[in-house]
């Protein structure tokens, strides 16, 4: 099977059920034996037809004659992964992608199809010029919906909140190929090191401005399998989560408690910043995902018998000094990273999400002793997910206030009103929320 009939077949699992790109891609990996090089290609192609998927729609839409409805599903997507390509992989030739598109609507559909699939294609090639989106003064909210491939709920939200040209910048962001970002084990290995290893390795890299302890790289694969990560010298996370970390600020002998902890990443780093010294108690509602939690600590060579499977919002232990809520979200501030949350995510789900969150950190208000802290973190940019969660709070529970984030993390990570707040267009680091609460 080729890496473009693999696609196919991808394509129309994905339309067809609720399962997420990227699990349909690793368990399809998972049971059949295919190459790196097909494997690159297939992710390629099958996540960015699902990026891009308004647009390539609209497109075929402008140069199908006829209704594109009536035509087989398969044939939908044979075009959509013919016309990306041709968008975007600008070292496959053109030749090849159409060869290859007619080829696979020949087999699935005969000569008809095949003459129908080489027509559009060839016609787009020759007039791609001439494709009219809409009016991008008058109809602003419907043009950035289908050049810039989001949701038009989503686009409506953000040109109320933001405006044209910065609700473009962020969806133009979304719609990048998003680095790998990675956090090296400050326990175990120097900045000079890990940055030895990775021009040795042939990694293009940067640090994160202001946390140098952070790295972004261009791919995974070289270092994937390497001693360095088998020894936990390094793990993968973005910046924008350890900021939530750095403002839980974790001391040695402090009881920590890390709600939501699955992978892993923040409960590692939180002994990271510690210097190994803080307990911290790891909670998931999901056992396989608590196992995640179990692996990375154990590689990073952390104790693995603080775990345990609880429903963060009706958790109760001991009184800790410090919680970390990395609550259940609407993850809108990582679609470059999750390529079909956008189209996944619906606006009752942002009306629902709102209540578990308070829940959370409702419950967690009764686990902290007086002194302690809690920071409850998001990777959304939602408001009503965050501050309004949090004011919702505070308006109840006034032993608490917040505690500036300034105090904690890099001034350009935070908002005017003391809490952290990223966006990917402004910040070069997933969109997140990040707030942290004292308890008088």
């Amino acid at each position: 099977m080729s890496a473009r009939q693999i696609v196919i077949r991808l394509l129309e699992q994905w339309n067809s059920t609720d399962t997420y790109a990227d699990i349909l891609l690793d368990r399809f990996f998972k049971e059949k034996k295919i190459k790196s090089s097909d494997r690159a290609l297939v992710q390629e192609i099958f996540f960015g037809v699902i990026r891009w998927q308004n647009q390539l729609n609209w497109i075929i839409e402008h140069f199908f004659q006829g209704n594109i409805g009536r035509a087989p599903r398969f044939i939908r997507y044979i075009l959509q992964s013919g016309i990306y390509q041709l968008l975007y992989l600008q070292k496959v030739p053109d030749y090849a992608i159409v060869n290859e598109a007619v080829r696979l609507a020949r087999k699935r559909g005969g000569n008809f199809w095949a003459r129908k699939v080489n027509a559009i294609l060839r016609n787009f090639i020759r007039n791609s010029e001439q494709i009219v989106y809409p009016d991008s003064e008058k109809e602003i909210a419907d043009f950035i919906a289908v050049r810039y491939s989001h949701p038009r709920w989503l686009v409506d939200r953000w040109l109320k909140r933001w405006g044209a040209d910065e609700t473009i910048a962020l969806c133009q962001k979304n719609n990048e190929r998003p680095a790998v970002s990675l956090r090296i084990n400050q326990l175990r290995i120097a900045q000079q090191e890990m940055t030895d290893f990775l021009l040795k390795q042939g990694v293009e890299f940067s640090q994160v401005e202001d946390m140098p302890d952070f790295f972004q790289i261009s791919s995974f694969q070289e270092i994937g399998h390497s001693e360095f990560f088998r020894k936990g010298y390094f793990s993968v996370q973005d910046a924008s989560a350890g900021l939530a970390c750095r403002l839980l600020a974790p001391q040695p002998n402090e009881q920590i408690v890390d709600l939501c902890a699955a992978p892993g990443g923040k409960s590692s780093y939180l002994l990271e910043l510690s210097q190994g010294k803080a307990t911290v108690l790891s909670a998931d509602i999901n056992f396989q995902r608590l196992q995640l939690v179990k692996q990375n600590l154990a590689r990073l060579n952390f104790p693995t018998n603080r775990l345990i499977q609880v429903d963060a919002a009706n958790f109760a232990s001991q009184r800790a000094d410090k919680i970390l809520i990395d609550a259940p979200c609407s993850g809108l501030g990582v679609l470059s990273k999750r390529v079909d949350l956008r189209w996944r995510r619906t606006v009752d789900e942002m009306q629902e999400l709102p209540n578990l969150q308070f829940s959370i950190l409702e419950n967690a208000a009764k686990l902290i002793q007086s002194g302690g802290v809690i920071v409850y973190a998001t990777c959304t940019i939602e408001p009503e997910e965050n501050e309004l969660v949090v004011q919702k709070f505070l308006e109840i529970h006034q032993e608490f206030e917040i505690d500036n984030a300034g105090k904690y993390v890099p001034d350009r990570f935070v908002s005017g009103k003391g809490w952290v707040q990223t966006y990917p267009h402004r910040h070069g680091v997933d969109g997140s929320f990040a707030v942290r609460l004292k308890r008088k």
